[in-house]
């Protein structure tokens, strides 16, 4: 019972200290500037012209007084059509042909083109306006760090809540940072997979209310194909041209991707237990380091303190030549060495040592908490010491999982060209009447990408190539609305985009008689929202080991497959020029 009391009276805490959050929670925007005088903004009279006439709305007019995310919704799976490469299910059907143009099958996107992108994924709501010709006007984002802090990592029911406070300010925000009404968008992108299915129904239903009152076409995007095509909007189109090899690291994903174009991926490796970004949290957490702002940038920052050459730390699967990644054992020898040489940080002592062994420093001598040394060690020159045991301990683990992202990443290399030159001795192997090309660079993109020594290190494996590495700016490495907006775009110039759905009427708007149906109350009470939580981004080369972190299959959707030609002809001058 008393047990009980002490939850009882936990979970209380963590929800005051949520609501707490939530009320003093801000907005932090980055305003990008006046349109260029060249495309100035369209009054809202002014109609896309392949946008069709008013559709008949069986529900009536004004459905944006509901707000972005009003009344419950339950999870319907979407659905993934491997021919066409089309996510299916988030609008009411395909693009009208009056939004296409000649060929009947792409969409005119241009410099006039805007498109708002909206990221709900995890724990960071994000939106942004982006043009078609990679101008991003405005965009928004608000994190849940304070939220999440007290439980050492993201709550999924708590991160919805903190997703439905928010996406009202986020999207009007950028929206308001672009000067662009929600009027005079051309179409709305948003997130739908992979991801946290109780945070995506928040940006799929934004999206949707959205699209539906403005009667504009909805894009599914897939966050991880995202998260590579950002970096051909900040280092442009010209310099990031199909194909690249794309290393995606993130806290849940760990991939080397071959991009031959927009949704024609083929995974050459992924991670078969812990991604890097994870280890570094965890990590983070046993040495005791403040994660509130995210366990990687702490981690780093006491490693500069630290001899990366302290601990033997081993890097994972040098015996497996291939490009897969393994965080787990590395993660474990990080504990074992805390455990030994920093007791007091660890709640219950371990008397298993590992074969690593700070200098100078032998099993024997470990301290045991609150016992007095005889050497009469002072208690500052105690913390000064831990404090060095510590930053070599994260120095040296960051060593070796850099040094795994080197060896996977220039093995990988030579893979993705195989499979390139595998496909030049069929000719023109893409149907686009051009011959298959060589890499053009090497992408770094995704949260850990804005590491300073996962970038160094990367660098020199691409100098090594004779190839350029792409990263992205930090901002845009993280979750964010502009690398939804970009691949929105992209998408959309390869007409992958749905009609809007039909608006959804609030439960209160129907019991009121609003709308004269008695059938639809029940309807309203609950909204089916469709989602793709696990979504693989392309086939598997067959060289790789596959997934094995986990077995269950069920609700896994259909590959991102090639759609269109695969090269959306979008031009990009990057954020430099």
């Amino acid at each position: 019972r008393a047990g009980c009391r002490a939850t009882a009276a936990a979970v209380r805490t963590v929800r005051a200290a949520m609501r707490a959050a939530l009320a003093s929670a801000r907005v932090t925007t980055t305003p990008c500037g006046v349109r260029a005088s060249s495309s100035p903004a369209r009054s809202a009279a002014v109609r896309n012209p392949y946008r069709p006439a008013a559709r008949r709305s069986l529900l009536g007019p004004d459905p944006s007084s509901r707000g972005f995310a009003a009344g419950g919704v339950s999870e319907r799976r979407a659905r993934m059509n491997g021919l066409t490469g089309r996510a299916t299910g988030f609008g009411s059907g395909p693009l009208s042909p009056d939004r296409l143009g000649p060929d009947g099958r792409r969409v005119a996107v241009d410099a006039d083109t805007l498109i708002l992108g909206i990221e709900t994924s995890c724990d960071d709501t994000a939106a942004a306006v982006v043009t078609g010709d990679g101008r991003v006007l405005g965009e928004a984002k608000t994190s849940q760090d304070a939220i999440h802090a007290p439980w050492g990592g993201v709550v999924p029911n708590l991160a919805q809540e903190a997703h439905k406070a928010a996406i009202d300010d986020v999207v009007s925000t950028a929206l308001r940072n672009a000067r662009v009404d929600a009027c005079q968008l051309d179409a709305v992108a948003v997130t739908v997979g992979p991801g946290l299915s109780m945070c995506l129904r928040v940006g799929v239903c934004a999206a949707q209310d959205l699209c539906a009152a403005h009667e504009i076409p909805i894009v599914p995007v897939h966050h991880m194909e995202a998260h590579g095509l950002v970096a051909r909007l900040s280092g442009g189109t010209e310099l990031v041209r199909f194909p690249f090899l794309a290393l995606l690291v993130s806290g849940g994903h760990n991939q080397l991707i071959l991009t031959r174009g927009v949704g024609d991926h083929v995974i050459l490796g992924s991670t078969l237990d812990d991604a890097l970004g994870e280890a570094y949290d965890k990590t983070a957490r046993l040495l005791g380091l403040d994660v509130g702002g995210g366990g990687g940038p702490a981690l780093e920052a006491l490693a500069r303190e630290g001899d990366p050459r302290a601990y033997a730390f081993p890097v994972p699967l040098r015996k497996r030549k291939n490009c897969d990644f393994s965080y787990a054992g590395l993660k474990t020898a990080a504990r074992l060495a805390v455990e030994r040489d920093l007791p007091e940080l660890v709640a219950e002592g371990s008397d298993a040592f590992s074969t690593v062994c700070a200098p100078g420093t032998k099993p024997s001598e470990v301290r045991t908490p609150g016992v007095t040394r005889e050497d009469g060690e002072t208690s500052e020159k105690r913390e000064r010491k831990e404090r060095k045991i510590r930053a070599d301990i994260a120095a040296s683990f960051q060593a070796a999982a850099v040094k795994h992202l080197e060896e996977r990443t220039r093995r990988a290399l030579g893979w993705a060209n195989d499979v390139l030159a595998s496909e030049a001795v069929g000719g023109d192997d893409d149907g686009d009447g051009e011959p298959v090309r060589g890499l053009s660079c090497v992408v770094v993109a995704g949260g850990v990408a804005a590491n300073a020594t996962v970038r160094e290190s990367l660098a020199r494996v691409a100098r090594e190539a004779g190839l350029p590495l792409v990263t992205p700016p930090p901002r845009w490495c993280t979750d964010n609305g502009v690398m939804v907006a970009w691949a929105g775009a992209e998408r959309l110039a390869l007409g992958l985009a749905e009609e809007p759905p039909a608006p959804w009427p609030g439960e209160g708007e129907v019991e009121g008689g609003r709308y004269g149906d008695a059938d639809l109350v029940e309807v309203a009470k609950r909204r089916e929202v469709p989602l793709l939580p696990r979504w693989p981004l392309g086939r598997r080369d067959g060289r790789a080991t596959g997934e094995t972190k986990s077995s269950k299959k069920r609700g896994v959707a259909a590959p991102l497959t090639p759609g269109g030609a695969g090269a959306s002809g979008l031009a990009a001058r990057g954020i430099g020029s």
